[in-house]
């Protein structure tokens, strides 16, 4: 039996299927064989209980609900540096950008030996409203990050660079850890595509345009009932397929009712069957608004593993596209018209199998073997 050596307090809002912290229950669960001699702990920030608390616990890993809110800054600090004496841990890895200087400062004295950050985002802001206080907390921050911390990885290149400004990245210190993708559901979906189709109401010939993704202004779902307005006369068996949660649901629905398209569009909610939907699609469409960027845009990896043809704006690092013969790159600025003509190319063309798309992925440095080695070469000094 191999003996816990080294101790990981990982730092996160709250285990709810957030694309980070999924993330990381995806690694500890490929983690917790190949790397034994690690124990994870979870701190969540927001203080309450999340939909992974019980997989992490199956998967070995602890859970902590921080007693007080970041808000409460002095309370939050002390809980937090109470925590990290008494676990005696080894390393801290904290997953909020610049805020993420928080809990470096309450780490010092606590025994703790590697800090790392890793940066998720390409915007370096703190949840506060725009203003000055937000202006004049930022930068200090961030060079707390930048001088605190061991390592500082980012996601992606361009997230990288947001947190250095031009600083030279140094060899082992600042790094890009991809998140690494399981591509078993896609290799063995849970139901078929058939199946997938009769249970969200669409039917076996239809053709589908899938949007993957929070339901809110920046992802910009109205886009595609915009697209899809401009396409049902000349594809009357077409469809959009919303999957994801955020207050643009009613202005959906609302404005696909103005268009006359509410018949043809599928708002699905919060769903954790996105490898089966993306199975079950023809395209997706990815039209968030181009600044700033994204971290990396986990979703369009995924569709590709998925073999599925994507067309997005350029909000998406070039990182994400693994096989370029699946990703359209369109300016948002084009307007849905040319984004809808483009769109009616796609659908109309030939694309490679998805046998060889989801070996191409798994070839990938987004592999789930690659993610956790690369993650767990970070904890590797120790």
């Amino acid at each position: 039996m191999n003996r816990t050596r080294v101790r990981v307090l990982h730092v996160v809002e709250n285990m709810d299927d957030q694309a980070v912290e999924s993330w990381l229950l995806r690694i500890l669960g490929e983690a917790k064989e190949s790397f034994p001699e690690y124990h994870w702990t979870f701190y969540s920030t927001l203080g309450k209980s999340g939909r992974g608390d019980a997989r992490a616990q199956e998967l070995g890993a602890d859970v902590i609900h921080s007693p007080f809110p970041l808000a409460d800054t002095g309370r939050f600090l002390r809980a937090l540096r109470a925590t990290m004496s008494r676990g005696r841990f080894d390393v801290l890895h904290a997953h909020h950008d610049i805020v993420s200087a928080v809990y470096l400062l309450a780490s010092l004295g606590t025994g703790i030996k590697r800090r790392v950050v890793h940066i998720h985002n390409t915007a370096m802001h703190l949840p506060m409203e725009a203003g000055l206080r937000r202006r004049l907390f930022s930068e200090p921050m961030r060079q707390i990050c930048l001088h605190l911390a061991d390592v500082r990885a980012g996601i992606s290149r361009d997230a990288l660079r947001s947190m250095l400004r031009g600083r030279t990245p140094r060899p082992g210190k600042d790094v890009v850890v991809y998140y690494g993708i399981d591509t078993a559901r896609f290799r063995a979906p849970r139901i078929s595509r058939e199946r997938t189709r009769a249970e969200i109401g669409v039917g076996q010939e239809a053709t589908i345009m899938l949007f993957a993704g929070r339901m809110i202004e920046y992802k910009n779902p109205l886009f595609l009932v915009e697209m899809l307005a401009l396409m049902e006369e000349s594809m009357p068996d077409l469809h959009a397929v919303f999957a994801g949660v955020g207050f643009e649901q009613v202005s959906v629905q609302k404005r696909a009712e103005e268009l006359g398209v509410a018949e043809k569009i599928r708002i699905l909610g919060w769903r954790d069957d996105l490898p089966e939907l993306m199975l079950a699609s023809d395209l997706l469409v990815w039209p968030g608004q181009e600044e700033p960027k994204e971290g990396l845009g986990l979703g369009i990896v995924e569709a590709q593993a998925a073999g599925l043809p994507i067309l997005m704006s350029r909000s998406v690092p070039d990182d994400a596209i693994v096989i370029p013969e699946l990703v359209s790159v369109m300016p948002l600025a084009d307007g849905a018209r040319a984004w809808a003509a483009s769109a009616s190319a796609i659908l109309s063309s030939l694309h490679m199998s998805r046998i060889e798309a989801l070996w191409r992925a798994d070839a990938s440095p987004f592999s789930l073997r690659a993610g956790t080695a690369n993650v767990m070469a970070l904890y590797e000094p120790l």
